[in-house]
């Protein structure tokens, strides 16, 4: 278990790099942040791994957050006939280790390692899911040992199976964390829905650790940012209902939460 301290950070697009306060960050108590992998071809590898030292020395932990099953479009993680892609999944995990391998790095962050909402309408899917979280977590881990996992999974745990093929009681032996987003705004739910998802979660992990990833504006329709009254009540929700941390979506369409007062 590499070691990780407090989960509560941001995730952060590309440009963040060039436009973020990391000493203003750093005063509201943030520990993590998913850089978005399109940093590294924007602006090349020397000046990523520039920025991520830069807060490492204010206490903050990078991890590069990529893409797995989408690129534009979906990409289906398996065959018309339910076998796992394993040629594009090989493609992808080499791209992982490679961002692992990056100075400064301290985890790698998976998004969309999942179906699009079909799984149910192919086989094997919840199979292609968890070969690919095993495959990234071992072949990350034997050249970045310490390096922290994480994946961001759908908020809806009755029914992970069934749309999107994530096995959290399978997933979580693999990984060291699981973000659920669980962004109340999209799906029309108040604060208390935020607690009970992250229980929920909580319960079906074997090993990962839980930080809530939380929506910081009203919903994908109307992107007026939370007030940080809002965002501590949410924050402070999923803390007690057994969350490690809380991830915000994003610095950029956010008020910064002082994450002293969580």
């Amino acid at each position: 278990k590499p070691s990780m301290g407090k989960g509560n950070g941001y995730w952060m697009w590309a440009s963040g790099i060039k436009s973020v306060s990391l000493k203003t960050l750093k005063s509201k108590g943030t520990k993590q942040i998913f850089l978005n992998s399109y940093a590294v071809s924007l602006y090349g590898r020397s000046a990523v791994t520039s920025w991520i030292a830069k807060a490492n020395k204010y206490g903050m932990k990078v991890h590069i957050w990529a893409q797995v099953f989408y690129e534009g479009k979906w990409v289906r993680p398996v065959k018309a006939d339910g076998t796992p892609d394993y040629n594009y999944m090989k493609k992808k995990v080499a791209q992982l280790v490679s961002y692992s391998k990056m100075k400064g790095v301290a985890g790698i962050h998976m998004d969309y390692l999942r179906f699009g909402g079909t799984a149910h309408l192919y086989k094997n899917s919840e199979k292609a899911i968890n070969y690919m979280t095993k495959k990234a977590c071992v072949e990350v881990r034997k050249v970045s040992p310490n390096c922290i996992m994480s994946a961001a999974v759908m908020p809806e745990p009755d029914m992970m199976l069934y749309y999107y093929g994530q096995e959290i009681p399978t997933m979580s032996k693999y990984l060291d964390v699981i973000v659920p987003m669980s962004y109340k705004g999209n799906y029309g739910k108040t604060t208390p829905w935020i607690g009970d998802v992250t229980n929920k979660f909580v319960n079906q992990s074997n090993g990962a650790q839980i930080w809530a990833g939380l929506q910081s504006y009203k919903s994908d329709d109307n992107v007026q940012r939370l007030s940080h009254s809002e965002l501590l009540k949410d924050a402070r929700n999923a803390m007690n209902s057994g969350a490690k941390g809380v991830v915000l979506f994003s610095i950029g369409v956010t008020n910064l939460l002082n994450f002293y007062k969580v």
